[in-house]
C-alpha cells in the first residue's frame, strides 16, 4: 500500500505542477516520462492484486468439461467382406443307369446313414437277364468240373475240350458279375450321413445320369467362402482371426482362415478365402454372411475415441489435453498436436503426441479453446 500511495502522490505532483512560460521542452519531456513510469508500475500492481482477487474469489464460472486418462490398450482393426456358407458334404445324388423309378425309400428332412438304401430304378429286365445267367452259369461250371476231373485225373478228351469249358465257365462268372454291378447301379445309397434336403425324382418317373434324383447334407463340415480385394492380399493369411456375423439369424461366430488362394480373380480383382465355422447350429449352405478380418493389432496401443480429434484449417490433427493450475482445481486446456493412426469401432490409435498417462478433455472438447481455464465435472 505504501507503495501505491507513493506512486499516486508523484502523480499528483507531476500533474499539479502546471508547467509556466520559463518551462522548457526538456522539462516537459521529464515530466511525461515520470508520468509513464508511474502508469506501468500501477498497471503491473493492478494485475498482482486482480491475481489474488480471483484466487480467493469462488464467485467466477469456469466451463465444465470431462476428461479421460490416456492408457495403453489392445487396438485392433477389422475389415467385411461378403461371404456365403459352403459344405464339403452337400451334395446331389444321381441314378448312374436309366430307368423307371421304382421306390423311394426316403422323404425330405430325413436323418439317413452311410450305406443306406435312398432310391431304386425298375430292374426286373436284369433281374431276370442275372437268373438266366446264374442258370447257365450253374450249368457251365458244372461241365467245367467234369472236364476238369476227364482231363486232370483221367487224361480223357482232349486238351482243348478242358480249355473251352474253363473259358466258357470263366466268361459267365464275369457276365454274373457285370450284370449285379449293373443292377447296384440302378440304387441310390448315401456315400456318407446326414439328411435329405430335397427330393427331385418321382416314382413311375424315368430317371438317368443327366438329372439329380435326391440332394444329401451334411452341416458338421460347413465352412464360409469369401472374397477378399486384392488390395488386402498381405494382410490376410492362414490363422487371421475372423467374425462371422449372420445378420439374417442376429448372432455372430469367433473364428478363423482355413485357406487363402493364391489366384487374382481377373473380373472382380479378389482373391479367395475359406473361413471355418467352429458352431454350425442352425447354418445353411449358401446362407449369406459378414465376414470381418482382422487385419492390424497392436497391444500397447494409444487410442482415444475418434470424436475428439479434431483439425486446424491446414488438416493438422489435435487434441485438447488438460494441465493442472498449482494449488487450485482448474486446467488449462492445451492443443496437442498428434499424429493419428487406423480407426475402428469408434477408436482412434495415436501414433506420437501423445504419453501414456496425459489427460485429455472428453465431453466439452468441441466448446473449449487453447488457453481456457476449466474444472472437472
Amino acid at each position: 500500500m505504501k507503495k501505491i500511495f507513493f506512486i499516486l502522490s508523484s502523480i499528483a505532483l507531476v500533474a499539479c505542477g502546471a508547467p509556466d512560460n520559463k518551462s522548457s521542452i526538456i522539462d516537459l519531456k521529464t515530466k511525461k516520462e515520470k508520468l509513464v513510469n508511474s502508469r506501468d508500475s500501477i498497471n503491473v500492481l493492478l494485475k498482482e492484486v486482480e491475481s489474488k482477487i480471483a484466487a480467493f474469489d469462488t464467485s467466477k464460472v469456469y466451463d465444465v468439461v470431462t476428461s479421460l486418462e490416456v492408457t495403453p490398450d489392445v487396438f485392433l482393426h477389422y475389415f467385411d467382406v461378403f461371404g456365403a456358407v459352403a459344405a464339403n458334404k452337400s451334395i446331389n445324388l444321381y441314378t448312374t443307369a436309366s430307368g423307371t423309378v421304382e421306390k423311394i425309400y426316403v422323404k425330405n428332412g430325413q436323418r439317413v446313414n452311410k450305406g443306406q438304401l435312398l432310391l431304386s430304378l425298375n430292374k426286373d429286365l436284369m433281374m431276370s437277364s442275372l437268373a438266366e445267367l446264374e442258370n447257365g452259369l450253374e450249368l457251365a461250371k458244372t461241365v467245367f468240373e467234369k472236364q476238369q476231373r476227364l482231363w486232370m485225373d483221367q487224361q480223357i478228351g482232349s486238351e482243348i475240350q478242358f480249355l473251352q469249358a474253363k473259358n466258357n465257365y470263366d466268361g459267365l462268372v464275369q457276365k454274373v458279375k457285370t450284370l449285379k454291378e449293373q443292377i447296384a447301379l440302378s440304387e441310390i445309397r448315401a456315400p456318407f450321413a446326414g439328411s435329405i434336403d430335397a427330393v427331385f425324382a418321382k416314382e413311375g418317373q424315368l430317371a438317368g445320369p443327366q438329372s439329380p434324383a435326391l440332394r444329401l447334407v451334411n452341416t458338421a463340415g460347413v465352412y464360409v467362402k469369401a472374397d477378399v480385394p486384392e488390395s488386402y492380399a498381405n494382410r490376410v493369411h492362414v490363422g487371421t482371426p475372423a467374425n462371422v456375423i449372420f445378420t439374417s439369424m442376429d448372432y455372430q461366430v469367433a473364428a478363423e482362415v482355413l485357406q487363402v488362394g493364391q489366384f487374382i480373380q481377373e473380373g472382380n480383382r479378389t482373391f479367395s478365402i475359406n473361413v471355418s465355422l467352429p458352431e454350425a447350429e442352425g447354418v445353411k449352405p449358401n446362407q449369406m454372411v459378414h465376414v470381418a478380418l482382422q487385419d492390424y493389432k497392436n497391444d500397447q496401443a494409444l487410442s482415444v475415441p475418434a470424436s475428439l480429434v479434431q483439425q486446424d484449417v491446414e488438416g493438422n490433427d489435435f487434441i485438447y489435453s488438460l494441465m493442472n493450475i498449482s494449488g487450485t482445481e482448474r486446467y488449462k486446456v492445451v492443443k496437442t498436436w498428434v499424429t493419428t493412426g487406423l480407426t475402428f469401432n469408434g477408436k482412434t490409435e495415436i501414433m506420437t503426441g501423445l504419453e501414456a498417462g496425459t489427460i485429455i478433455v472428453d465431453k466439452g472438447s468441441r466448446s473449449v479453446r487453447t488457453g481456457q481455464e476449466v474444472v472437472l465435472g
